[in-house]
């Protein structure tokens, strides 16, 4: 999650297009397939698995993390949760966990808050084994 966002000028965006047509042609196939398999799931049977997934996040969040949602990288006291902050870029938002969290509760939670390059290679890893090439 960003922190905050930044005006774009007529010129960057005609630009950012260009650059992204591409992506942009991908994701309308993708979301023209995902809109086919959700009228075929159902819309309404969608909607209530959503509500359901969202409403368990929810009560996770109250459970796991401290003030309940995201806040700024530099209030993360554990360094291994703080997420990446590219330079120059926007501010990337992570999660703190409450304390007092311990054993397979702490475990869980550090998982569902832990920034997307560590969580990346704790994917890879366990996919692939200790030894395949990543960092740590």
């Amino acid at each position: 999650s960003r922190g905050t966002t930044q005006r774009v000028s007529p010129e960057q965006i005609r630009r950012l297009r260009a650059w992204n047509s591409l992506d942009w042609a991908l994701y309308s196939h993708f979301n023209r397939s995902f809109w086919r398999q959700a009228e075929r799931f159902g819309l309404r049977r969608l909607r209530s698995e959503v509500a359901e997934i969202r409403r368990r996040r929810q009560v996770l969040a109250g459970k796991c993390l401290k003030g309940g949602g995201p806040v700024p990288a530099q209030a993360i006291p554990d360094g291994n949760l703080r997420p990446f902050q590219p330079p120059g870029g926007g501010k990337i938002l992570g999660f703190a966990l409450k304390e007092g969290l311990e054993g397979e509760e702490r475990e869980l939670c550090g998982r569902l808050a832990m920034p997307e390059l560590p969580y990346k290679d704790l994917l890879e890893r366990r996919q692939f084994g200790p030894k395949n090439g990543t960092a740590g």
